[in-house]
C-alpha cells in the first residue's frame, strides 16, 4: 500500500510539473517553464515507474472517439463547433434530465470562451476532446423567469452570439429583435428551463441573470463526459461527425 501511494504522488508529481509553474513573493514573482530543466530534479527511478502508465495513458487519449467529415471552429454570430457541442448537449442533456413537472430542458446555452480549442477532420481522438474541453465542468439545469431570460437574450446579442441549441434569434446591433424557443416565440411571462454549465450558472462569462434562477438541478454529466459519449454514440451508428450554421442566429 505504501509503495501504491508513493507511486501515485510521483505520478503526480511529475503531471504538475508538467505545467508552467510561477515561484517568488508578491513583491517579486519569476516565472519558468518545464523547459528550463535545470530548475527541475528528475529522479531516474521515478521517471521508470511511470512509464508504463504513460504509455497507457497514451494509448487512452489517443483512442479514437469517432470521425468527421470536416474541421469545426467556434466562431460567432454562430460556428459549426458551438452548434456541434450545444446541440450534443442539448440532446445528452435532455435524455439524462429527470423531471417532476413535466417540463423538460427548453434551450441550451454555453460560451466560446469554454470552447479552449478546434476538432480536426477526420478522426477525433479522446486527446481532441480533452484540448477542446479541458475543465470539469458539469451541465445543470436552471429554472428562470422570463425577464431573466430576457437580459440572457440581450447578452448573447451583445456578445454577438455564443453557442445555443433549441433556441434561434435574431440580433442586430447588439440587440436582439426576435427569439424563438422550442418552436415557440418567446414569452417574457413564461418561466423557462436553460441547460447550461455550473461555471456559467454561477455567473461566470458575465452572465449575472443565472444567478435569478428559481431552481438549480444537476444532470449529472461533465460537459466533455457528453462530448465523449456523443462521439462513441456516432461512431456505434457507423456514422460521421456533421456539423453546420443553419442560421439560429443571425444578424
Amino acid at each position: 500500500m505504501k509503495h501504491q501511494v508513493l507511486l501515485f504522488c510521483s505520478i503526480l508529481l511529475v503531471l504538475i510539473s508538467c505545467k508552467a509553474h510561477y515561484s517568488g513573493t508578491a513583491e517579486s514573482i519569476s516565472y519558468y517553464s518545464p523547459g528550463q530543466t535545470h530548475m527541475l530534479a528528475v529522479d531516474s527511478a521515478i521517471v521508470r515507474e511511470i512509464q508504463p502508465y504513460q504509455a497507457k495513458l497514451n494509448e487512452v487519449m489517443n483512442d479514437v472517439l469517432a470521425f468527421s467529415e470536416q474541421h469545426m471552429e467556434k466562431g460567432k454570430p454562430e460556428s459549426t463547433l458551438g452548434n456541434f457541442v450545444a446541440d450534443l448537449c442539448f440532446e445528452i442533456g435532455v435524455k439524462k434530465y429527470k423531471t417532476n413537472d413535466q417540463h423538460s430542458i427548453d434551450f441550451c446555452v454555453l460560451n466560446n470562451g469554454g470552447l479552449r480549442s478546434s476538432l480536426p477532420a477526420g478522426a477525433i481522438t479522446r486527446k481532441n476532446v480533452f484540448e477542446l474541453m479541458p475543465f470539469e465542468n458539469e451541465l445543470v439545469v436552471l429554472t428562470l423567469p422570463g425577464k431573466a431570460v430576457e437580459s440572457l437574450l440581450q447578452y448573447i446579442a451583445g456578445k454577438g452570439g455564443v453557442p445555443v441549441s433549441n433556441l434561434r434569434m435574431k440580433i442586430s446591433k447588439d440587440v436582439f429583435s426576435e427569439a424563438v424557443i422550442n418552436g415557440q416565440e418567446f414569452n417574457s411571462s413564461l418561466e423557462y428551463k436553460i441547460l447550461t454549465s455550473d461555471y456559467l450558472a454561477s455567473g461566470g462569462d458575465g452572465m449575472d441573470m443565472f444567478k435569478q434562477n428559481t431552481k438549480s438541478e444537476p444532470v449529472n454529466c461533465k460537459v466533455r463526459d457528453a462530448i465523449i459519449e456523443y462521439l462513441e454514440m456516432i461512431n456505434q451508428w457507423n456514422e460521421k461527425v456533421i456539423s453546420k450554421k443553419d442560421g439560429r442566429i443571425s444578424e
